[in-house]
């Protein structure tokens, strides 16, 4: 009896090996996912058409919804900063 409970938990359970393997793919495609919003990040600097207003002195200044769309990019950074942190630990525990 208990050697088909152990037998059935073994078959049930994902090899370590499998475990290492999944947290190493989601490791690495994190990265890629964090890579790619800092790029994202470092492209939108330019502010995009509306998103300036006149000044005073003749010129312009980036307006509320520049810094709307910043703060909605680095949020997206940050989310895929804490993903690929997260992921890291897992697959550096299972290691």
């Amino acid at each position: 009896m208990l050697a088909a409970a152990t037998a059935f938990a073994q078959s049930a359970a994902p090899s370590r090996s499998t475990q290492l393997d999944q947290a190493y793919d989601e490791m690495r495609a994190s990265y890629i996912a964090l890579q790619q919003a800092q790029a994202r990040r470092d492209q939108a600097i330019e502010s995009l058409p509306g998103e300036r207003s006149a000044s005073a002195a003749g010129g312009s200044r980036p307006n509320e919804n520049y810094f709307a769309r910043q703060a909605i990019i680095e949020q997206d950074v940050e989310l895929a900063r804490r993903r690929y942190e997260t992921a890291l630990r897992r697959w550096n525990d299972l290691k």
